[in-house]
């Protein structure tokens, strides 16, 4: 594993090498690259001959949340993505999300076209006050390439049966898997999730 430095004076750590595809793990809001569930899926990913490519967003160094809409941490996104796409040697890029960087995800792919995968570990349909409102997913339609939802099954930020309304805007197949837990898949469903993750990546690329 390197520590790397990229764009404007973003941290991340590279490892493993890219066999088969380069992976953009990105934490959520509030979280960094040393995000246990982040950490253990590179780990599993490199084992796998995959080049995996942790990072942090640049507001860790000075405050708690990202700016609203994730309007700063954007481009800051592009950047960690186009570093990790100068070292993937023309393999497939894919963004594995948790939360906040799951969002964000969704958004780049209305703009990119070099996505070919995503894996979205509790897509933040709605925010967390309690008179929070879905947001608007219909981007979704934009979507290309593979895509791999996990859920927990008492997540607040993302009921099931917001999710499967939100799904409906997808023009492309997808996997769904639910597992125990709440947003972060605890207390009981962190190893099911990992598990689904890795099982749906080694089977699709």
């Amino acid at each position: 594993m390197t520590k790397v430095h990229f764009g404007n004076d973003l941290e991340g750590a590279l490892d493993g090498s890219p066999k088969r595809a380069a992976v953009l793990l990105t934490p959520g809001a509030g979280g960094t690259m040393e995000t246990p569930l982040l950490v253990h899926t590179a780990e599993r990913l490199v084992e796998l001959g995959f080049l995996t490519l942790r990072w942090n967003f640049g507001y860790v160094k000075t405050r708690r949340t990202p700016s609203a809409g994730g309007k700063k941490e954007l481009p800051e996104m592009e950047s960690a993505i186009d570093f990790l796409k100068s070292k993937a040697k023309g393999t497939p890029i894919i963004l594995i999300g948790k939360s906040f960087g799951g969002r964000l995800a969704t958004y780049i792919a209305t703009t990119r076209s070099d996505i070919a995968g995503f894996v979205f570990y509790g897509l933040p349909l709605q925010g967390i006050a309690k008179t929070s409102k879905p947001r608007d997913w219909s981007h979704l339609s934009q979507l290309k390439g593979k895509i791999l939802f996990v859920t927990g099954d008492r997540d607040k930020l993302c009921p099931l049966d917001y999710l499967s309304e939100a799904q409906k805007f997808l023009t492309v197949d997808y996997s769904s898997e639910v597992v125990p837990g709440d947003h972060s898949f605890k207390p009981r469903g962190e190893e099911k999730a990992l598990t689904t993750c890795i099982d749906w990546m080694n089977a699709s690329f």
